[in-house]
């Protein structure tokens, strides 16, 4: 069986198990296949809304779904509450295409947080939709910069703690230590501010898919610095980083500074 004849065939006993509890009020599937990067190596990225006190019969129908279908390897709940406020599970199956697992959410009707943002989350595939309990908007300008300036004062005010921590490392010639600090000012540093400029609708989503956000020569020359290979081609990268970093800084403290 290939890999879409499986999405369909999992789709379809998910529906079947789900679509008459009139408790079930919204399922969609987010991931790649919202964001149009579906391929055979892609999760199943599940999300449904379900009455308050449903959550844990959710949870335990879709398990039994799992076990007599394809049986469960392992599985990771989410300690709560979580970070995003909702309940979700991880599941790796046996009878699967390669690296495939199920990203389970459970979200609450009175949660008011869907998480199916298009302008965060790509245009999710909506499955069943309850009195309209799913209605996928763009976060509102106002509110999108808010955020954007919240965050931007947390990394402005933050700055100087990573680059003298990596500057420190670098200086000591701790090779273990140096290159830790170096790929976390990279990835998070640096490309929370290239989020701001590029991509502010996904101003915290760190490094991950800047290569197919950023423009071209942007991804390139973050492509290049990730890559040091060894104390002494880091040490000119980072000043070349963190020179960047800075001028990022200036420019989107005139946008983001309040």
């Amino acid at each position: 069986m290939n890999t879409d004849e499986y999405r369909r065939l999992f789709r379809n006993r998910i529906m079947d198990l789900y679509a008459e509890r009139n408790w079930v009020l919204g399922i969609w599937e987010g991931g790649s296949a919202a964001t149009g990067f579906l391929d055979q190596y892609s999760d199943l990225d599940l999300g449904f809304v379900v009455e308050d006190d449903k959550v844990e019969e959710t949870f335990a129908l879709f398990e039994s779904l799992l076990e007599e279908h394809y049986g469960i390897i392992s599985r990771f709940r989410l300690p709560e509450p979580s970070w995003h406020g909702h309940s979700q599970c991880y599941y790796f199956v046996e009878k699967c295409p390669p690296l495939f697992y199920v990203d389970l959410l459970v979200e609450k009707k009175s949660s008011g947080d869907r998480l199916i943002e298009p302008d965060r989350h790509g245009k999710s595939r909506i499955w069943l939709n309850r009195e309209n309990v799913l209605n996928p908007v763009a976060t509102p300008d106002e509110e999108m910069l808010r955020r954007n300036r919240r965050f931007f004062r947390i990394q402005a005010d933050t700055y100087p703690i990573s680059e003298t921590e990596t500057r420190k490392q670098l200086i000591r010639g701790n090779g273990i230590d140096a290159m830790l600090e170096y790929q976390g000012f990279i990835q998070r540093k640096l490309a929370a501010l290239l989020n701001l400029k590029y991509r502010p609708a996904k101003y915290d989503f760190g490094i991950r898919y800047g290569e197919r956000d950023y423009p071209p020569d942007v991804a390139e020359k973050v492509r290049k610095l990730m890559y040091a290979g060894s104390m002494e081609d880091m040490k000119p990268m980072f000043q070349e980083a963190s020179e960047w970093a800075r001028e990022l800084l200036i420019e989107l403290g005139s946008k983001y500074s309040e």
